[in-house]
């Protein structure tokens, strides 16, 4: 076995995403924790360049990897499909083994198909060097690779979802594996202005068991962190490296533990980088954080809070299981904008159980902040709601929510009690009022935004406003 060749591995980014705003940073830190003695990795990134199948198949052929890997979210789960159907056209005796988001959280339906042969939940720096040493073994033990599930004689073998227990014991990611110089020159950018912008995390798992969510079948129930000063080195790489200077923590619990935040700020503010921005574009916890925290925070280098209540009806909050209550918003949302900075909200529309007087008290709640984000409610494949709507015959197992239904008003999932509501309309008139209200919060907060992108999906909510339509 030590003088066996390395594996040759293709790990294959489906495409089917704006590559302006998703990059495979799970593919850049597979590559830099995976020991190359054990390994050959090539990336074929579908995004930067989408081939025919049949080229693709082509392509993968001429490699002729042994392994092949698929990372993907569930609205592009048909293009990672479609993926594992070209590679074992190109290379039938190839091992295809899924991971990422959607495989993650909703396994029985992703091996429902015969494309794929293994899903390795949760996160893979470490378990995906045990799956190759059982691979190369030549009498692979599957049970001893953390998060693998597979296909057993009486169904599917399950597992939880592999965990990194020390994080500082990771290598950075390996950013010039995904090419990311790249996708900057291609404009990606989260909720950023125009400098360079890179998605790191100072957390992974979750403590809260949010029905519409899946994080913690992704990371675990057990919050853990990286250090501040591993968090600085990540920081220190890629400005080095690319000139990145604003940094997206994309982690949901960075303000879990306030104390551990704070640590993170000050070690930020040490550095004295000119320009040096943060952002938290997935939300933080009202109820995790003080004024001297927020304060922090706006020193270190954030222009804005973005707080994820999700509704203002405690009544929807409660089936969401969000563990949070609408006065706690409130609470934090003064405090906030005690720093100077506009706060902004993301909130969920049509969840299911929601009537028109929820809806209400979430537009009322809207109205607490200086910017809002409305999204409307898709069920993510595996999630628990996912579940329970599925048990009550209110969705097909196969369902997969479209890129485009969050925010745009548009709807694969229709909850009953807000049928023949137009959420279109919702959203466009909120979003209006907003603007009107902090007119020059609005203008500055257009920085932010790719602005061709944004004025499609206006137009497109402007245009339902107008024709009334559902």
């Amino acid at each position: 076995m030590l003088n066996k060749a390395p594996t040759r591995v293709a790990l294959v980014w489906p495409g089917g995403l704006d590559p302006r705003r998703v990059l495979p940073l799970a593919y850049a830190c597979l590559a830099a924790n995976t020991p190359k003695e054990l390994c050959e990795f090539r990336l074929f990134d579908l995004a930067l360049g989408a081939p025919a199948p049949e080229r693709l198949a082509e392509e993968l052929a001429a490699f002729a990897p042994e392994v092949v890997g698929l990372s993907c979210f569930a609205m592009n789960f048909p293009q990672a499909l479609a993926a594992a159907r070209a590679a074992k056209q190109a290379v039938p005796g190839a091992v295809v083994i899924a991971g990422g988001q959607h495989p993650s959280s909703w396994p029985e339906g992703v091996l429902g198909n015969t494309e794929i042969d293994f899903v390795l939940k949760g996160e893979g720096e470490r378990a995906f060097t045990a799956f190759l040493e059982q691979f190369r073994s030549g009498a692979p033990d599957w049970g001893k690779v953390p998060g693998l599930v597979r296909r057993g004689p009486d169904g599917l073998l399950d597992a939880p979802p592999a965990m990194v227990e020390d994080l500082d014991s990771l290598a950075l990611p390996d950013y010039k594996f995904i090419n990311f110089g790249e996708y900057l020159r291609r404009g990606y950018r989260v909720y950023a202005d125009s400098r360079p912008s890179a998605p790191i995390q100072t957390t992974r798992g979750c403590p809260y068991g949010c029905a519409f969510c899946c994080g913690p079948a992704i990371s675990g129930p057990r919050l853990r962190r990286f250090s501040a000063p591993y968090a600085v080195r990540w920081i220190e790489a890629l400005n080095r490296d690319y000139g990145v200077l604003w940094f997206n923590i994309i982690d949901d619990n960075f303000t879990f533990h306030p104390e551990a935040a704070k640590e993170f700020c000050r070690e930020a503010l040490k550095l004295r980088l000119p320009g040096l921005r943060f952002g938290t574009p997935n939300g933080i916890r009202a109820q995790h954080g003080d004024a001297q925290l927020w304060r922090l925070m706006a020193a270190a280098g954030w222009d804005h809070f973005t707080v994820a209540p999700e509704s203002g009806s405690e009544r929807v909050l409660a089936l969401m299981k969000k563990d949070l209550r609408p006065a706690q918003i409130e609470v934090a949302v003064g405090e906030m904008r005690a720093t100077g900075l506009p706060v902004c909200g993301f909130f969920i529309l049509g969840y299911p159980g929601e009537t028109r007087a929820d809806l209400a008290l979430t537009l009322r709640m809207v109205k607490l902040f200086d910017l809002a984000e409305l999204f409307v409610f898709q069920p993510l494949p595996g999630s628990p709601v996912f579940r329970e709507l599925l048990a009550a015959g209110r969705i097909k197992a196969g369902f997969i929510p479209a890129v485009n239904d969050f925010s745009s008003g548009e709807r694969s999932y229709v909850s009953e009690e807000l049928r023949g509501v137009n959420l279109s309309r919702v959203i466009f008139r909120a979003r209006l009022g907003t603007a009107l209200r902090h007119p020059l919060t609005a203008l500055a907060h257009l920085r932010h935004l790719d602005l061709p992108v944004a004025a499609v999906k206006v137009l497109k909510q402007a245009a339902a406003f107008l024709a009334g339509g559902k």
